[in-house]
Order: C-alpha cells, then sequence, then structure tokens
C-alpha cells in the first residue's frame, strides 16, 4: 500500500481529488460515480502577455533611498521605494485552471444540465464497493463501485508519449465478464465565462480563448457498440459496451496554429481504434504500456523502504510521482501548486515565487535521481535573462542581470506588489541562479556547466554595480559591501517603536552573495575561463561581510541587533547557509552551527514553522544539523498539521513546495552529500550515511539515491547502523570520504561500482 492512495467515497472538495500529470497537462480527479468533474491544467495557461512594468523613477529615486535608511528614517525610505521601485502595474500575470471536463452518466439517458445537478433521468443510487485510487507506482487512477448488479470501472492517466489524458469507461457482471450497453454519458468542457468558442469539429467537443494566452481544450469519444452524438459543445455517448475519451489542451505559449495541433493529435491517437472501434481495447493496452514504461522510466530509479514508517514512504513516493508528474523537460517549471491549480485568480498568481518557494520544489530533483526535472527552471532563468538585464540597467543602473521575488511563465523581473517586506528585494536571480553550480555538483556535466555559466557571471555582475560600502570593516581594513535597500524576505523588524523592512544589508543577502561569487569563481576555473571579472569578483567577495552571532546566540539576521518584529516568522532567512547552502556545517563551522541551532529553537519558540513549507525547510534544517529526532518531529508536525486528504501539502492554501521540502529533508535525513575543493580545484566528495536517523526508522532500505559528484548509492540499515553499500560511480573520477559510524577515505575511478 506505500504505492497507493485510496478512497472509499468521490472527492468532496478539491483538496480530495487525485492529481495526474505528465508535466504538461494536469488534472484532478473527483470521482463522481454520475456526475464526474475532472478539473484540468496545462502549464502555459496564464493570464496574460508579457508587459515591461521596470518603473524608471527606480534609478533617479535609489541614492535618496539609500541616504534615507543610512539617516535611520526608514518609513520615508519605504514610502519613496513604493512610489519609485513598484512595478507599473505592480501584478505579474497569473497562472489559471483550463477548465474543468464534466461527464454526466445515466443508465437511462437524460442527462440533464451539465452544471445544476439536476436532471430527467434517475440519479445513480445504491452504490456499493466504491473505491477509487492513485497508483503512484504507475500514473493511473482507478474508480469502481457496484450499481444495479453490474460493476463499473474507469480508469485514467495522462501520457508524456502520446500528449493526452486517456480515459476508459466500462462494465461487468460480477464474475468479470463484460456488459454490453451499459455505458451511456454526456461530457463537455466548462471554464465559467472564462472562454470565447464553444463547439464540435470532427466529432470532438472543444473550448477555447482567443486572447491573453490562447489556448484550445477538447475531447473526443471512441466506443464499441451503441451511438455517439456530437453537438452544441457536447458529445453524448449512449448504450456504448466500452469508450475511451481523449483530452488535449494546446497553447499559442508553445504553438502559432494550437487549435490545429489539438485535433490533429487527438484525431491521430483516435484512427488508431479503427472504423468500427473494434481495435478499442488494444489501443488502451498499447496506449497504457506506453506510457507506464514511459513513467517508471523516472519512478523506479530510486526506492524507499522502512520497517514501519508506512505513511511516511508512501509520502515519499507520493512527492517524488509529483515532482515526476510536473515538471520534465521542454515543459514550464513547477510553480506555486506545481501542475494543479482550479483557481483563476489563484493565491500569490500560483507563480514562480523566488524567495524560497521555486527554489524548494527542486531541493530533491537531483538527490531523488530525477536531475532532469530541474531542466525547466533552466529553460525559466534563460527567459528571464533579458528582462533582468533591463530591469537590472533601467531601475538601478547596473550591468548584468537581477529578478526581484516573482516571476512568472515570459520571465518578469520587475517588482511585485506594494508589499514593502518582500517586492524590493533583488536576489531571485542570484539565488536561482545558485541552482546551475548544485546541479553541476550533482551530475559533473561540464557542457552544462558552460552553457548556463553565463547566467552566473552576470548575477553576479550586477552586484559588483549594485553593492555599496557598508559600515563594517574587513580583516584587510577595507569597508564590508552590502545590498542596500535590503530586506530579509518577508520579514520586518522594530526601530524607534515602528515596524520596518527596509535596511541597510541583511544576512541572508550576504550568505546568497558569498555562495554566487564562490561559484562563479569556481566555474571560472573549472572551465578554465580567465577574464578581469573573476578577479574582480574575488575582490568583492573578500568585502561580503560574515555572518555576525546576536548578543542572544543566535545569527543576526540584519546587519544591527534590531528586535524582530515577529520572533516567529514563517521564513529562516539568517540559517540560509545552514540550508539551502551549505557553509554553515556541524562539522566545519561548529560555532555558525550551535548559533543556527538556536536561531531555529527561538523561532520554534515563538510558533515558527506555521505554514507547509517552512515547516518542510525545518526538517531539512534538522537533517543538516544531524538531529534525527528534532527532523522527525517536524516531519510529524508536517504530516499532521500540514497534509490534506489528498497528501497536497497545506501551506494553506495548498502549496507544492511543502511536499517537495519535506521530500528533501526526507532524503538528507538518510543521505547528505558536499563537494570541498582544493587550492588546485580538486573536487573530493564528503558523503554523510545515515546522518539524522530517526529512533523509528531503525531499519530500512534505500535504493538509487543520488550524492554529488555523479555518485548513485544503494545502502541498507537495521537497528539504526549501516549493514550494506553500494556505491557507483557515474562519472570521473573522484576521491569521496565517507562519514557513517567509521570514516573512509577511496577514489572511485570512472564507472567503477564499490561494494561494502
Amino acid at each position: 500500500m506505500n504505492n497507493k492512495i485510496v478512497f472509499d467515497a468521490p472527492a468532496a472538495k478539491w483538496e480530495e481529488a487525485l492529481p495526474l500529470g505528465n508535466g504538461r497537462l494536469g488534472a484532478m480527479i473527483f470521482g463522481s460515480p454520475d456526475r464526474e468533474k475532472i478539473q484540468l491544467n496545462e502549464d502555459s495557461v496564464w493570464s496574460g502577455q508579457f508587459s515591461d512594468r521596470n518603473n524608471p523613477a527606480a534609478k533617479e529615486a535609489l541614492a535618496a533611498v539609500r541616504r534615507l535608511i543610512d539617516e535611520g528614517r526608514i518609513r520615508e525610505a519605504e514610502d519613496l521605494c513604493l512610489e519609485s521601485f513598484s512595478g507599473i502595474p505592480q501584478f505579474l500575470r497569473v497562472y489559471q485552471s483550463a477548465g474543468e471536463l464534466l461527464i454526466s452518466f445515466s443508465p437511462q439517458g437524460f442527462f440533464g444540465h451539465p452544471l445544476s445537478g439536476t436532471r430527467d433521468g434517475p440519479l445513480l443510487k445504491d452504490i456499493s464497493n466504491y473505491r477509487r485510487e492513485l497508483d503512484i507506482s504507475n500514473g493511473l487512477h482507478t474508480l469502481s463501485f457496484e450499481y444495479a448488479g453490474a460493476i463499473f470501472t474507469r480508469e485514467c492517466f495522462i501520457s508524456a508519449p502520446a500528449g493526452l489524458l486517456v480515459l476508459r469507461f466500462r462494465a461487468a457482471s460480477a464474475d468479470g465478464m463484460p456488459l454490453s450497453g451499459k455505458i451511456s454519458f454526456r461530457a463537455n468542457l466548462d471554464r465559467g465565462v472564462f472562454y470565447d468558442r464553444k463547439g464540435n469539429i470532427e466529432d470532438a467537443a472543444f473550448i477555447s480563448r482567443d486572447g491573453d494566452i490562447p489556448f484550445c481544450a477538447m475531447i473526443k469519444v471512441i466506443q464499441k457498440g451503441g451511438t455517439q452524438n456530437s453537438r452544441g459543445g457536447f458529445i453524448t455517448v449512449e448504450q456504448t459496451d466500452e469508450a475511451l475519451l481523449f483530452l488535449d489542451i494546446r497553447t499559442g505559449f508553445r504553438e502559432a496554429d494550437y487549435f490545429a495541433a489539438c485535433i490533429a493529435n487527438i484525431s491521430q491517437t483516435a484512427a488508431k481504434a479503427g472504423v468500427s472501434g473494434d481495435d478499442i481495447n488494444q489501443l488502451w493496452e498499447n496506449l497504457l504500456a506506453e506510457q507506464t514504461c514511459e513513467y517508471r522510466s523516472w519512478y523506479d530509479r530510486s526506492e524507499l523502504e522502512i520497517d514501519g514508517a508506512h505513511f511516511a514512504v508512501r509520502y515519499f513516493n507520493f512527492c517524488r510521482y509529483l515532482l515526476i508528474s510536473c515538471s520534465r523537460p521542454d515543459t514550464l517549471p513547477a510553480n506555486l501548486q506545481g501542475l494543479w491549480n482550479y483557481h483563476l485568480d489563484p493565491p500569490w498568481g500560483s507563480d514562480y515565487t523566488i524567495n524560497i518557494n521555486t527554489q524548494m520544489n527542486y531541493w530533491p530533483a537531483c538527490m531523488c535521481n530525477l536531475a532532469e526535472t530541474e531542466e525547466p527552471l533552466f529553460d525559466l532563468l534563460e527567459r528571464m535573462y533579458p528582462n533582468g538585464k533591463k530591469t537590472a540597467s533601467v531601475m538601478y543602473g547596473c550591468r548584468g542581470f537581477t529578478a526581484h521575488h516573482n516571476t512568472d511563465i515570459w520571465g518578469d523581473t520587475a517588482s511585485r506588489d506594494y508589499w514593502i517586506p518582500a517586492s524590493f528585494w533583488v536576489l531571485g536571480a542570484a539565488w536561482l541562479s545558485l541552482h546551475i553550480f548544485d546541479h553541476y555538483e550533482y551530475t559533473q556535466d561540464m557542457v552544462f556547466l558552460k552553457k548556463y555559466f553565463y547566467l552566473l557571471k552576470e548575477a553576479s555582475l550586477f552586484f559588483v554595480d549594485f553593492l555599496i560600502p557598508g559600515k563594517q570593516k574587513n580583516e584587510a581594513g577595507e569597508s564590508c559591501l552590502i545590498v542596500s535597500p535590503a530586506s530579509s524576505p518577508e520579514n520586518s523588524y522594530l526601530l524607534n517603536g515602528d515596524t520596518a523592512s527596509l535596511s541597510a544589508g541583511c544576512e541572508m543577502d550576504n550568505q546568497i552573495l558569498r555562495k554566487l561569487f564562490d561559484v562563479t569563481i569556481r566555474s571560472s576555473e573549472i572551465l578554465e575561463i580567465a577574464d578581469n571579472d573573476t578577479e574582480i569578483f574575488r575582490s568583492v567577495l573578500k568585502r561580503i561581510p560574515p555572518p555576525a552571532i546576536h548578543s542572544n546566540g543566535t545569527i543576526c539576521e540584519w546587519l544591527e541587533e534590531y528586535e524582530e518584529a515577529e520572533p516567529g516568522h514563517r521564513h529562516f532567512a539568517p540559517v540560509w547557509a545552514l540550508w539551502p547552502g551549505d557553509t554553515i556545517t556541524v562539522d566545519e563551522t561548529p560555532e555558525l552551527a550551535c548559533a543556527a541551532r538556536k536561531t531555529l529553537e527561538r523561532r520554534l519558540a515563538h510558533s515558527g514553522g506555521h505554514t507547509g513549507w517552512s515547516r518542510a525547510w525545518l526538517v531539512n534544517f534538522m537533517a543538516r544539523l544531524r538531529d534525527g529526532q528534532s527532523a522527525m518531529e517536524n516531519l510529524d508536525a508536517l504530516f499532521s498539521e500540514f497534509t490534506l486528504p489528498n497528501l497536497f501539502n497545506d501551506g494553506p492554501p495548498f502549496q507544492i513546495d511543502g511536499n517537495f521540502g519535506a521530500l528533501s529533508g526526507m532524503t538528507q535525513m538518510l543521505v547528505q552529500s558536499r563537494i570541498r575543493y582544493s587550492d588546485t580545484n580538486v573536487a573530493t566528495v564528503l558523503l554523510d550515511l545515515l546522518p539524522a536517523l530517526p529512533k523509528n526508522w531503525a531499519k530500512g532500505r534505500a535504493k538509487g539515491i543520488r550524492a554529488k559528484g555523479n555518485l548513485e548509492l544503494d545502502f541498507e540499515w537495521r537497528d539504526g547502523r549501516l549493514v550494506s553499500l553500494v556505491i557507483r560511480n557515474n562519472g570521473k573520477a573522484i576521491p569521496v570520504s565517507i562519514n557513517a559510524e567509521a570514516k573512509r577515505e577511496l577514489l572511485l575511478e570512472p564507472g567503477e561500482t564499490v561494494v561494502f
């Protein structure tokens, strides 16, 4: 049962529906016996075209804002930012539902109104043995129930190879024999008032939007026996033996003639059933086998078993399923809700929030052997780049490229909202770009690093121009360089009785920038790129302030000891370098690790971790501190307080980052890896096995977990102790330092497998 999510009743609300996806298409299936609703998504259905929202007043106001901050006149600085730095208009485009597939079933026909719930024929009553399930090991949704002496079955999957949602409707006797003429239904697509056309073409039914990002959603039915009518945007099927329904959605974002692409794809697949529909069952089996093989080529890469932790293992598998289903090469990245959003104006735009949420979506990608799922993130960064160069130049008079705390399908980089604690933060592109080097460290793919190096360099170049001297001095007596205006994401402090957000420098900015300049320099050395910019980056890196420990023993969030307005804030900005950064570690920086723990404890003592994604972040922190029991406590809290009936993470509302953050945290409880470089750029993998194993995970087995250095691990443990380990080196020769019960040092040759 670790691979199935099962319900004994239809979904009463969206959070109980079950998700399907192939990266581009998404569906939430409710499972009603007689009035099925399937909520639909396509990853490029967004609310509009690109708009240049850069505020040209920012460049002129920047010096005045900095002066006001230095003078402690924060309120005035924030007012000036509101007018001069806010995007025009302030909002980005939003990700939208593509609508719903509505299917009314009735043995007697007379299907009634598709929305009101009324009909002339009877509702299906006296249903028994109802079951709906999502098989996450195969990407297959199945609904079954008994009615009037027949067993009705509906199966559904979304195929990546075929690019379609596929449904099969059947009926059988109690002994499993197929029954004839038992399937009657009427299907149509709906999107409220938010579409422009509805109709039928070539026996298919469709709705379409002609403005904004135009799109077409289309369905087609093939059947064996019975009758079919296609008219008025409906498809009505009566007394058939068996039926397949195909659905596709295409948009103008990818295809100029999206309508033609939609009908061509559906018709090409439907034609494989033959003219009479006699081959309908074989077509289903072929499509299912094709999709299962493709899907399992992802899903079977890794496995996890933990004795007595069935829910945790199911959650682990479900989160891998979600990542495979919502982020694939040639699709868009996972947004705030991954792929599954039923709103037309969703919370926070269901966009790419890049002050942690989008980044958290991809924390588990490489470690869970799903590195390719991260490719859409790099595609998005490339779309952001020209926009970010313009934002850097127009708003701040700087070279390079930058982005604020949100972006959208178009890679918009101007600031969003009128929210002072978040809107004017300029580290979005810097943080996202760090995924490039992290991905390289896992894959050791030099071609990849060379392709995307320009993004690291250009993100660094922006801060060469943007940083200004602060009050602190470095060890050489030089003025430290800081971000101003700075904001610690979404947090505020108290100053002279007022709440303030903007400041001259903050710790998370410094931690991100130290990492950014370090990996940019490192990348240039690995790629043997020698230019003046590298030397400039080295000089800037030396002038970025190191972490400071507050008088209360925590890590200072700002560069001065301000009192926090919300001590239990959901963001854990000052300990970014613990995770997802890796420069605060128990072994290498014990004093900072101790201060990081105190920072987290203080947050928790003031009700921190009160959102799903925030609680997931805590699982990762505690794993990095090698505290398995605390990691487990936070994971249990996430399961009990922030997990919806369908296992989606509850922000609230649903945000998928909590699922993926938890997946990362669970993996790091079992394996952690980092790379350290010598002066000559020799990379050594530091491999930490079972670093945060809780007591109730005393026995288990993992397969196909990835570590940096292009390593793949299989291991087993009993009584909390490692009993077997297999390391496969999928790349070049690399030294490895293993930290388990005893330290081991070895040099893995290319393609070598080592068994302990």
